[in-house]
Parts: C-alpha cells; sequence; structure tokens
C-alpha cells in the first residue's frame, strides 16, 4: 500500500488489527526499557509502544524507506531511532526486554521467520518477551474458505475499494501455501528457544504469538505440546 494511504486503509483491510495492536501492548513485560520493533510501516503500533512506555528507548526496522520515511514525520516518534533495513539483517547490538513485530513476519519464507525467532531469543533480556502479531493460515481447508469469506464481507462493509478487495484476495490464494498456522507458529517459537509460548488472542486470520525467555528462576519442564493457559497466563498454549 502507498504510505500516505497506509494508516486509513489497514484497519479496513485486516479485521481485528486495532484489537491485535492493544492486545500487543497489553502483554508487554512489566521492565520495558528497550524495545525493538521489526517491521514498523507507517508508526502506527510505535506510536501506541512509546505512549505505553514513555521512558523507552524503541528502535524501528523496516524495509522500505517510504513507510519509514512517513513514520519519521509523526512528531510523537521524534526520539525514536527508525532504520530503513530488511528485518533479516544485522538488528542493532543491544539487549532488548520487548521485541515486537506486526503483520510482518508473513512477508519472508518459513525458514527466515524461524531464523528471526531464534534471534530474537537470544537478543532478550531474561524474562524479555518476543510479541509476533501476524496473518496466518488456517487449520484446515474448509476454515480458511470461511475465514476468506467473512474476511471478503467485512471489507465490502468498510467500503474498501473493490480493486483492492480483488488485490488481497489473490494476493492471499497466492501466499497461502507459505503461510504458517497459529499452532504451527507456536511450535517454532518454542523450539526457537524460548521458556514458555502462548496464544493470547487470534480472530480470523489475524494471530498474536508471544515467546518469553527464561529468568533463571524457574526451569521448564520438557513437554512434546501444549496445555491449555490459564487466565492468569493469558487463554492461549503456553508450556506448563
Amino acid at each position: 500500500m502507498d504510505p500516505s494511504q497506509y494508516d486509513s486503509l489497514i484497519g479496513m483491510i485486516v479485521p481485528g488489527q486495532s484489537l491485535l495492536f492493544r492486545m500487543i501492548i497489553d502483554n508487554l513485560p512489566d521492565k520495558c526499557g528497550r524495545i525493538l520493533e521489526l517491521g514498523c510501516g507507517t508508526g502506527l503500533l510505535t506510536g501506541m509502544l512509546r505512549e505505553a512506555c514513555p521512558s523507552a528507548a524503541i528502535d524501528a526496522i523496516d524495509i522500505s524507506e517510504e513507510m519509514v520515511l512517513a513514520a519519521r514525520k509523526k512528531k510523537d516518534l521524534s526520539d525514536v531511532a527508525f532504520l530503513v533495513r530488511d528485518l533479516r539483517d544485522t538488528w542493532p547490538e543491544k539487549p532488548y526486554d520487548a521485541i515486537v513485530t506486526s503483520l510482518c513476519l508473513h512477508h519472508v519464507p518459513e525458514a527466515d521467520r524461524i531464523r528471526v525467532a531464534a534471534r530474537a531469543s537470544k537478543a532478550l533480556e531474561p524474562g524479555g518477551r518476543f510479541l509476533c502479531g501476524d496473518i496466518f493460515r488456517a487449520e484446515t481447508p474448509w476454515e480458511e474458505d470461511l475465514t476468506t469469506c467473512s474476511w471478503k464481507k467485512s471489507m465490502e462493509q468498510a467500503r474498501v475499494p473493490p480493486a483492492v478487495i480483488g488485490g488481497m484476495l489473490r494476493e492471499r490464494r497466492e501466499r497461502l501455501p507459505r503461510l504458517a498456522t497459529v499452532s504451527g507458529f507456536a511450535g517454532s517459537i518454542r523450539n526457537a528457544g524460548f521458556f514458555r509460548v502462548w496464544v493470547p488472542f487470534t480472530a480470523g486470520f489475524v494471530g498474536l504469538v508471544i515467546g518469553e525467555v527464561g529468568n533463571g528462576r524457574i526451569h521448564p519442564v520438557p513437554e512434546s505440546g501444549f496445555r491449555p493457559c490459564s487466565p492468569r497466563d493469558g487463554w492461549g498454549l503456553c508450556r506448563p
């Protein structure tokens, strides 16, 4: 999308986008002095991170120079360190309390998504969190058909231009074989070295998967799968 249209269109094109961003903010760790955002776009989520953590040092990366330029023009983000860079390239060599990405990782191949998660587990402070809100594939073909139909209706009701709707549907069909399911990505996050993993939010094809680095005081119990979390953990899938 054109950066000048992105802020107004993204909420109409991605149902649940505002709730996804809210859930990312609500699940930040209590200690959040340093934040890295991967795929910051025009700075929509960056602004919410700044508001939630006014004293945090925020580094934000995006591959699009035009998107970063739009983000830099926002007055409330003047103290954010924006970098035009592919998220698969080097990151600032700092320990972070939170590494955040939204609506971004589905653009890169599966192997790169896993590598990004593994790098995040090593770049986080003890107790730090990797928060990935992204686009996912449904677990079954019939669920994918239902979700796509609901998505098309939602965009039509929001008066998204027909050409944009057609382009988004076509892009999803083409990208579908390369998308992960929420449960599959949660498993990949667990295997990337995180102490525990949970999924506090899903809505249609959008989901939030969180991995937390161990703090050295509690040792995870080896497990072959996931268990349902309690409300205290945040509903979803996590390790015991």
